[in-house]
């Protein structure tokens, strides 16, 4: 029989593992779909549940080329920006809709350099995957081998957890996008008096 805890303690193991290459390791050729699709999905293959679980498929790219999350492909092309910045898109879409995700991305990459903001994303996937499975250990520790009941308790809890953090961030977000509407607003106003006494 199949010791649970044990094949959740090697999965964490791999979690704790997980790094998403460096921003200048990306393959530095241009990339047609397909090829896309089957490095993203060898780089995610740890979060796929089974065989059949995609991380990334062409629909998925191309729905973020259509919402303006990522650029469109030049000349059917993907380069080393496209792999990135769909890294991050796969990341954060556990979490939050593709708006909000857009949201974050264009804040994110505003007035800096892509190379920069993508590893230092990086580093704080693998940061907090640490955080998370060494936390996830402790507790497992207090379980029986194959105690079910304990550990969808612990799922439960992780959950639960996860739920209260996706809902605060949540609210930044909204609160930020709400708080920017006001001060574009504010400066459309500004433009339009300001032509109105020149005229």
């Amino acid at each position: 029989m199949d010791n649970v805890n044990l094949i959740i303690e090697k999965w964490l193991n791999q979690l704790k593992n997980f790094e998403f290459s460096d921003y200048e390791k990306l393959p530095d050729i241009d990339l047609y779909m397909d090829q896309v699709v089957t490095f993203l999905d060898r780089q995610l293959q740890l979060f796929a549940y089974s065989s059949l679980d995609k991380q990334i498929t062409p629909s998925m790219i191309n729905n973020y080329v259509k919402g303006d999350v990522i650029s469109a492909p030049i000349s059917k092309k993907y380069n080393r920006e496209h792999l990135a910045l769909i890294e991050q898109v796969c990341t954060l879409k556990q979490v939050l809709s593709i708006a909000e995700v857009k949201q974050i991305l264009d804040s994110s990459y505003k007035n800096s350099v892509r190379s920069e903001t993508f590893n230092n994303f990086k580093n704080q996937v693998k940061e907090l995957n640490n955080v998370a499975a060494n936390e996830t250990f402790k507790e497992l520790e207090g379980i029986s081998t194959n105690d079910t009941k304990a550990l969808n308790d612990l799922a439960l809890t992780l959950s639960l957890t996860a739920n209260a953090y996706i809902s605060i961030a949540k609210r930044i977000l909204f609160l930020t996008r709400h708080f920017e509407a006001i001060q574009e607003k504010e400066n459309d106003d500004k433009k339009e008096k300001k032509h109105e006494k020149k005229d």
